[in-house]
């Protein structure tokens, strides 16, 4: 095996992490420019109606949708079982889609982000699970563990009372389905390595 055919096989999980850091550091961007209890209570979604970082929040959305899509392709052309490869790509379009409609916008907009955003949740919930389930270990509990703890944060701060905790828990929930992604990326790396050992 050559150098660059060891570099095509790291590639995947490489960009994958470079887009989801990309994704991390533009809400980090965001909380620096506004930090506040309106944020703790609306979650990330603030971000895509307040003027300041509307652009920014756009931008990483963008950049993630783009890696997951090409980490679902990346699935797809290894054999990946069909949840990862078109539940990435419901993750990516479900993006776009909380962009485009604005909560703050009327009870339509409202409601449509609200089921995209809860849909997109269970879509990264049920990736995670499916990784517990095939591949029992350490990083597998560890990102369902991450997940689930940010989900259960999240969720226990929607309703309208005083524990307003919603995007610290939106947060967690998504570095737990990073994690999961990173180590389906790299299970599926390894088998190929593995399986190219086999022919020489």
């Amino acid at each position: 095996m050559g150098p660059e055919e060891s570099s095509n096989e790291r590639s995947p999980r490489q960009f994958l992490f470079a887009t989801q850091l990309f994704f991390f550091a533009t809400l980090l961007l965001c909380l620096l420019i506004v930090h506040s209890e309106i944020v703790e209570n609306d979650g990330i979604s603030f971000f895509g109606v307040y003027h300041r970082t509307i652009e920014i929040l756009a931008v990483g959305f963008f950049v993630a949708a783009y890696g997951l899509w090409r980490t679902s392709s990346y699935f797809r052309s290894v054999g990946a079982p069909a949840l990862l490869v078109v539940g990435l790509r419901v993750v990516a379009i479900s993006l776009f889609v909380l962009l485009i409609t604005p909560f703050d916008k009327g009870t339509f907009l409202n409601w449509a982000h609200m089921i995209t955003g809860v849909a997109m949740a269970l879509v990264e919930l049920a990736i995670t699970i499916l990784l517990l389930v095939k591949y029992r270990g350490t990083a597998s509990i560890g990102a369902f563990s991450v997940a689930l703890g940010g989900g259960l944060l999240a969720a226990a701060s929607l309703p309208d009372w005083s524990f307003a905790y919603l995007f610290q828990g939106e947060v967690i929930y998504e570095v737990g389905f990073a994690w999961c992604l990173l180590e389906w990326t790299r299970i599926f790396e390894v088998d190929h390595r593995e399986a190219l050992a086999e022919q020489y």
